[in-house]
């Protein structure tokens, strides 16, 4: 019975694994990015200087746009110096939406601000794969950044801004190690980095890598610190991750500001958890950041022109001239974050300010008050005059939360409390008034048309301005045409709590079954959801609308990961859903009953909607698939080593037939309770620290990657055999003209240790990996010819033992001697004796020890391209 069961889950997590792979882009949204044009020729101006030696396959350049190139040493600089770093594989030609968009704000500027744009050439060097590039890499940005600093006079304008894309912000991150470098970087601006740790560790030197850079910044810079208590979802929360960046920190680091951004769903090299450091100031994915609204994938994120330009905004937000119209980015900490937080976190457009209601509102101005609990107003012409509407605050008792809702707010609009009293009839005026407009929130938008929501707590208001009779809402003659919708509601009614639903839950659960006609808000808590890979699929499905039907808006935010909020934008609800999921696990002992998910749905209030969830096998599976196919390799050799295991406790015989099987020992399930007991074990006996390790990750992956791996093995080991059954058709001439097989195959037979020395020197002449190659070519011929001799000797062995017995039942007959204890003559016995099948009669574990070389080379496969790639 075990063994069915074992064999059915075996079976059911491969076929769950393969759906998560089909299914991979299952959350993945069409690519929205605007491209950016450039209106004359670019030019990259190269920069030369001594230790251009040492790095000969390296480079600096300058960028410009024009017909003519310019000769750098022979020009002064004056703008404020950023420097492009690219990543894995990445050319420094990418700078040019970056560059051409500074460029071409800089000739619209009246303030003379504008940058100077200078890209490094690494040669496209993969430096994800090979970890030999990285300190490599490292030493010649330390060393253009003392050659940048050279070509400006001004000392002000030594620190730099450095904008690394992917592995490129990694080593930029790295230049921080060493304090004399440190002092002159301004800000890092990470795109798409797997800035805190790696994404694959392919070789010892990734791993010490991000090591030293951990090491070495942990001990001169704040880091991150989550607690079981953490939230950055409550609305007095610091924006800020490094709230004490100041306090024990180095000199030469509390002045670097690190800004990361994450590409989201789209960018499926580099998951969102991998793009936050520790150490990291600002961290904002892309559909989070304003005026950009939007998920990136990973080449994108340099030329997308929504986030360009927001980038650009930022550095000349930061950027001052001195007397001698020198340009150089600010010095002041606190400005940079209010400019990083403005830019990459919350657009403020209506910030507190004073206002004189009372001025205002005498001259050519509309007073309105509304009883009514939702209301709705439009100026599909615009505002001949200034409008006030009154929303009463003491009228509705239970309704204690109040909902604005404004398309095209504008920087003049305002939003406002006060205790109004009237002098006559239809003269208004106001006392203890105070600004409310820091409330409003920008919410993505569809066709350039601005949405902003305003939720206030009643409570709070009549606690905080204790005669306070009205909110207000300011419209100033405009003519632009404006909507603002108002919703008065009891957050008893629209604040839902929910679990995660269990995986053996298929059905939906409806939340709400049908809203009323004017609904502009829910908020939605989420509990249960503490891992990665557990997806819950949220619809919200319009039932009836006046008019077309509007888009919904929705917004996700995770307690205990700054910066990782999601917008996202339902265009036709009745064909999109919204998946829940997290992508940092929550640390260990952290209460998500108290600090749960939260999700905003900002609704089209003209229509009526059914909102229900339920748990999500696809974006479950997908999720999987995405952040788990690393361990597929690890767990594919820890069957092969089973296998092996029961293979060499029971070798066969030359008699027996089992020997010939090559998959003899691959339909075994014992692999899957070994591994998966022994995660349980590790679980329970390895310490875990709070605020590194996070929570330890659940058993049903690595069920569904170990029960993949076992029929992975069985696929792999019938491939072999495959291919050494068209050895004997064809591919036995391609190996043997590609090893030589005149020269190699006696001298690996009849000299192993010259031919091992041969192997060992190709591999530090050339490469491991090529030697790895040669190595499993060589093993897969062997065992081709040694199958094909021990199957044409078996088969007359076979024909001989059955001709013999034959004939000794004849021989009976006619009384001939025979051996007395075989029945066969002793010609025979002698004929028998010279028919060998030494060392081939357990095939199957020449295979597994074959698929293990296979694995080892596949490995090291990226050092191998990596290598041919330096020799071009």
């Amino acid at each position: 019975m075990l063994k069915h069961f074992l064999v059915v889950i075996t079976a059911i997590s491969a076929c769950s694994f393969l759906y998560g792979v089909y299914n991979y882009n299952v959350e993945i949204e069409s690519n929205a990015c605007q491209m950016t044009y450039m209106f004359a020729p670019p030019q990259f101006s190269r920069i030369d200087f001594e230790e251009n030696d040492k790095f000969r396959n390296y480079g600096l350049y300058y960028y410009n746009e024009g017909r003519i190139s310019i000769e750098v040493h022979n020009t002064q600089f004056t703008g404020a110096p950023v420097i492009f770093v690219p990543g894995n594989g990445g050319s420094y030609k990418q700078v040019r939406s970056l560059a051409s968009v500074a460029l071409r704000k800089a000739r619209e500027s009246a303030t003379g601000i504008h940058l100077d744009y200078f890209t490094i050439d690494y040669n496209e060097e993969l430096s994800a794969l090979y970890g030999d590039y990285l300190e490599r890499q490292t030493l010649y940005l330390k060393t253009c950044i003392k050659i940048v600093r050279k070509l400006y006079k001004s000392t002000e304008q030594a620190a730099v801004i450095i904008v690394g894309h992917s592995m490129g912000a990694v080593v930029a991150q790295a230049v921080l190690r060493d304090p004399e470098f440190s002092k002159f970087i301004n800000t890092i601006v990470s795109l798409s980095s797997p800035i805190n740790k790696p994404i694959l560790v392919l070789d010892e030197k990734i791993h010490a890598f991000y090591k030293s850079i951990n090491k070495n910044i942990s001990v001169r810079r704040s880091s991150l610190k989550l607690n079981k208590n953490s939230n950055f979802c409550c609305a007095t929360c610091s924006r800020f991750l490094i709230s004490n960046h100041t306090n024990n920190a180095d000199k030469n680091l509390k002045n670097v500001l690190i800004i990361t951004i994450g590409g989201g769903n789209r960018d499926v090299l580099v998951p969102p958890g991998f793009t936050i450091s520790k150490y990291s100031d600002i961290h904002a994915m892309t559909m989070s950041i304003p005026k950009v609204w939007l998920s990136c994938d990973h080449l994108s994120a340099v030329w997308c022109l929504q986030l360009v330009q927001v980038i650009n905004r930022y550095m000349f937000d930061i950027s001052v001239s001195d007397k001698q119209n020198f340009i150089y980015f600010t010095k002041d900490r606190i400005r940079r974050e209010q400019a990083a937080l403005t830019h990459f976190v919350k657009l403020n457009i209506n910030q507190s300010k004073e206002i004189n209601i009372e001025q205002e509102g005498r001259h050519n101005s509309v007073w309105r008050e509304d009883t009514l609990r939702v209301f709705s107003k439009a100026f599909k012409e615009g505002s001949k005059s200034n409008f006030i509407q009154l929303i009463p605050l003491r009228r509705h008792k239970k309704h204690t939360k109040l909902c604005i809702d404004v398309t095209q707010l504008e920087s003049d609009d305002f939003l406002f409390g006060c205790t109004v009293k009237s002098r006559f009839k239809n003269d208004w005026f106001c006392q203890d008034k105070a600004s409310l407009s820091h409330n409003f929130q920008i919410l993505p938008s569809i066709k350039n048309k601005m949405r902003s929501v305003a939720i206030l707590d009643i409570n709070n208001l009549k606690k905080t301005y204790v005669n306070w009779t009205h909110v207000g809402f300011f419209v100033r003659a405009s003519r632009k045409p404006k909507v603002y919708h108002v919703d008065m509601f009891n957050p008893a009614e629209r604040n839902m709590v929910f679990n995660l639903p269990r995986w053996s839950t298929f059905q939906k659960t409806i939340l709400v079954n049908e809203s009323s006609q004017g609904t502009l808000y829910y908020k939605l808590l989420v509990q249960g959801i503490e891992e990665t890979f557990p997806t819950i699929e949220l619809r919200i499905v319009p039932l009836s609308c006046i008019g077309d039907l509007n888009s919904i808006i929705i917004k996700m935010c995770i307690p205990w990961a700054p910066g990782f909020n999601k917008y996202q934008i339902i265009r036709d609800p009745s064909a999109e859903v919204f998946y829940v999921n997290v992508p940092v696990s929550s640390p260990i002992g952290y209460n998500s009953s108290m600090n749960p998910i939260s999700l905003e749905i900002f609704l089209d209030p003209l229509c009526r909607y059914q909102i229900s969830y339920k748990f999500s096998i696809v974006g479950t599976m997908s999720r999987i698939a995405q952040q788990f196919w690393h361990w597929l390799p690890s767990h594919l050799t820890a069957v092969i080593l089973v296998i092996l295991k029961n293979q060499i406790s029971k070798f066969h015989d030359e008699s027996n037939t089992k020997g010939i099987r090559p998959y003899h020992g691959y339909f075994q399930y014992a692999s899957l309770y070994l591994i998966t007991g022994c995660r349980v074990l590790f679980k329970f006996l390895t310490h875990y620290d709070d605020n590194e390790s996070g929570r330890e990750i659940s058993i049903y992956p690595a069920v569904i990657i170990h029960g993949t791996a076992i029929v992975l093995s069985i696929l792999l080991v019938f491939s072999v055999w495959t291919a050494i059954i068209l050895n004997a058709y064809g591919l036995s001439k391609l190996i043997n003209w590609f090893l030589l097989r005149s020269v190699l195959l006696p001298i690996a037979d009849t000299f192993p240790i010259l031919f091992a020395a041969f192997l060992i020197s190709l591999a530090i002449r050339t490469c491991g990996t090529v030697a790895l190659i040669i190595t499993c070519a060589l093993y897969l011929l062997l065992i081709s010819n040694a199958y094909s001799d021990y199957l044409e000797n078996w088969l007359l062995k076979t024909a001989v033992s059955l001709h013999a017995k034959v004939r000794s039942f004849y021989d009976k007959q006619n009384g001939i001697n025979t051996t007395p204890t075989t029945g066969i003559s002793s010609d025979t016995t002698s004929l028998m004796s010279l028919i060998r099948c030494d060392g081939m009669n357990n095939f199957s574990f020449h295979l597994s020890l074959f698929n293990l070389l296979t694995i080892m080379t596949f490995l090291n496969s990226m050092t191998f391209v990596a290598w041919m790639k330096d020799r071009r």
